[in-house]
């Protein structure tokens, strides 16, 4: 069916690469406003019923990075149906201006659309003796001390069926972790055999299905030639660990690599803006493509602890007086009512007395993934730094939530 909507077609070019075990996937972004204005929502995935992400009703301009993604006015593809195909759409007609309610991918990446439903959800199983062999442990969910199922210190190869998990020798997700993709690993490798204390799925802000964004009124902005790839790195003269980003990280000590930042980069393609503070506090620079034996002497002064692409929309986190990190979550609409606050992830809100009662919500910093089932499951959306007045279709809905970046 073909759109009766003004098109401007853009030359939105991809990524030139993505992180470790991102797949290909589509993605489409829906703006609360005209021109790309206002509060917005990034899927990437199979969404039914938008009112889960409580975004129901309420685009007005579409960008469409990736894929060929068909858009309906009511829940489940039903309603009056469009198909849109990469490009952008500063203003849609009356058929769909404010209604939009499910959306999908109709088939260019195959099986990797994913589907909001499913997101988070895998299983892996754990053996006592390399091959397969000895007593197993099948899991489906995070396990922060394996001890609790009598398995602490026995793994020595596993099968991950579903998902990325990440194994680490140390309860609580902590000491030595390394990442597992799904596949048959006949022994787990070098420092890991039998030193296995706790595992979780990895979920990141670049896999997840839905994304939500308060915006800032501004216009969206195309980069010239998409956001391009810059490798941080822990050492100066490109040495040490390394972290290789192609969107934003608002704090680059999140992803375990180092405990001070970046002191050397190296940047592939793209223009970014590096910090010395997380979420793009303190001293920043603007680099383009080019090696950087050290950030330091190249004008930032110290190690980077955030990066973006330049031309995106900058991250803008809101604070309360004396609050400098977490969420907080309100019973009522426009922040009012009983508030409950966390700086940690929440696996269970009613240990707070507060499960199934938030109604608004403020991010201060960071990426905050809001479920409705205990444990992370369930129907879940990312949330990043903002103000929430309405949670819509998630209102008095939640009961977990945590950071993602």
């Amino acid at each position: 069916m073909k759109a009766a909507v003004w098109i401007r077609r853009a030359a939105l070019a991809l990524c030139a690469g993505t992180a470790a075990f991102a797949a290909g996937a589509a993605e489409i972004t829906l703006y609360e406003h005209s021109g790309f204005g206002g509060g917005q929502l990034t899927l990437r995935g199979y969404t039914p019923n938008i009112a889960n992400t409580g975004f129901n009703d309420r685009a007005s301009s579409i960008v469409v990075t990736s894929g060929q993604w068909e858009v309906c006015t009511d829940a489940d593809f039903q309603g009056s149906c469009v198909t849109l195909t990469r490009g952008e759409y500063p203003t849609l007609d009356r058929r769909l201006n404010d209604r939009i309610s499910s959306a999908r991918e109709t088939g260019s990446f195959g099986e990797n659309r994913g589907s909001y439903n499913d997101y988070g959800r895998g299983s892996i199983e754990l053996y006592g003796q390399p091959d397969f062999r000895g007593r197993s442990l099948q899991l489906d969910r995070d396990i922060p001390a394996l001890a609790a199922a009598g398995f602490n210190d026995r793994a020595s190869s596993v099968i991950v069926g579903a998902g990325t998990w990440e194994l680490c020798s140390d309860d609580g997700f902590n000491g030595n972790c390394r990442i597992y993709a799904p596949g048959r690993y006949a022994d787990l490798g070098y420092g890991m055999a039998r030193e296995i204390s706790s595992a979780r799925l990895v979920r990141a802000v670049r896999d997840a299905p839905a994304v939500r964004g308060p915006g800032s009124g501004g216009a969206y902005v195309v980069p010239a030639a998409g956001p391009g790839r810059i490798i941080l790195y822990r050492d100066e003269g490109l040495n040490g660990r390394s972290l290789a980003v192609s969107g934003t990280v608002v704090d680059t000590t999140r992803n375990g690599l180092w405990d001070n930042g970046a002191t050397s980069v190296y940047v592939e393609s793209g223009m970014w803006t590096v910090c010395a503070d997380p979420n793009f506090y303190g001293a920043c620079v603007n680099i383009g493509p080019g090696r950087y034996d050290s950030i330091i002497a190249a004008g930032l002064g110290r190690p980077v602890l955030s990066v973006r692409p330049t031309a995106a929309e900058p991250v803008a986190p809101v604070r309360a007086a004396g609050r400098r990190d977490g969420i907080e979550l309100f019973e009522g609409v426009d922040f009012g009512g009983e508030r409950f606050a966390t700086e940690r992830d929440v696996s269970a809100l009613d240990r707070g007395n507060f499960n199934d009662r938030a109604s608004s919500a403020v991010v201060y910093s960071g990426q905050w993934e809001f479920c409705v089932d205990f444990d992370y499951r369930g129907g879940c959306t990312v949330f990043g730094p903002g103000r929430y007045p309405r949670l819509g279709g998630m209102t008095h809905k939640l009961s977990s939530v945590r950071r993602l970046q």
